[in-house]
């Protein structure tokens, strides 16, 4: 599957949201069955259906070699046929009762952790994402040593509460990234997300994994990839990249090749439990990053 995404994104680079909308569908449908068949076939239960379907076939050719009739030909296959059904059974409603469950949980958990009534407490809203210019200077004060200024990924997000006063100011707004394969099933690396913010036209980075966000919609601004042109690659970027990759911010141990990624980002902080998933594109040499926000 992840061939056909890259061959329309690389091939086609105007039709890219097409790609990430096939990616949405596929990741939805993906993921929650692979999570329902994890469920479904637990250890106790595999153990007892895997038994069964050997009574079942042994008790079968039992049955025809000796020609069994009647109760005994029940008794030799029909009992371990009808565990084996049962438990199959067993399983699936297990499992489509517990992926309800979380659900209910989940949601649950981020109403009882804001603390505050319906409509009175911070609402985190994706506003979009840009490619702009990477600074220069670290956190840690440390210049880049390059020739080229690469291009830093980031995304938009902003407090926008239905009753918009200084008590709904969401405080400690801390984001975890991840970053997984298209289908989701192979998990790359995560990291503590950087916050930046724009100050007199240039990228000023902010060296701290923890923010305000106040509730006036002002746009705040997570760092996602940093990329080269003359690179097929692009790299994660946080507070950690100068020390990791102090020469240039190429980390090593973040980077993505060409193709289409899912990523992950959770923001936490008081009265905020928010949780965004967005299609990455890299279309390679000469090209920038692209993102695209998709559901669950």
């Amino acid at each position: 599957m992840l061939p056909s995404f890259n061959t329309v994104v690389i091939n086609h680079k105007d039709n890219w949201m097409v790609a990430v909308k096939v990616l949405e569908l596929g990741t939805m449908k993906g993921s929650a069955f692979s999570k329902w068949l994890s469920l479904a076939f637990t250890s106790p239960l595999v153990y007892v259906e895997l038994v069964a379907a050997v009574l079942v076939l042994v008790g079968w050719i039992v049955s025809w070699y000796f020609e069994l009739s009647g109760a005994a030909k029940l008794l030799v296959w029909m009992v371990p046929l009808t565990i084996l059904v049962t438990s199959a059974i067993v399983g699936f409603c297990y499992a489509t009762y517990s992926l309800l469950s979380q659900d209910e949980r989940g949601s649950g958990v981020t109403r009882v952790a804001s603390g505050l009534p319906s409509g009175a407490r911070p609402c985190i809203r994706f506003l979009g994402w840009e490619a702009t210019e990477a600074p220069l200077i670290s956190p840690q004060g440390r210049e880049m040593q390059i020739t080229e200024r690469p291009w830093l990924t980031r995304l938009t997000f902003a407090n926008e509460p239905d009753l918009p006063t200084s008590d709904l100011m969401a405080h400690k707004v801390a984001g975890h990234v991840e970053f997984y394969d298209a289908s989701r099933d192979s998990f790359f690396f995560g990291m503590v997300g950087q916050w930046s913010s724009d100050v007199e036209g240039e990228t000023d980075t902010i060296a701290v994994s923890q923010i305000d966000i106040s509730s006036d919609a002002t746009p705040y601004y997570l760092n996602l990839v940093l990329k080269y042109d003359v690179d097929e690659e692009c790299y994660g970027i946080n507070n950690d990249t100068a020390v990791r990759a102090p020469a240039d911010w190429r980390d090593e141990k973040r980077k993505l090749g060409q193709g289409l990624y899912t990523v992950k980002v959770m923001l936490h902080g008081t009265n905020v439990a928010e949780t965004f998933w967005f299609g990455l594109i890299n279309r390679g040499i000469g090209q920038r990053v692209r993102i695209l926000q998709i559901s669950t």
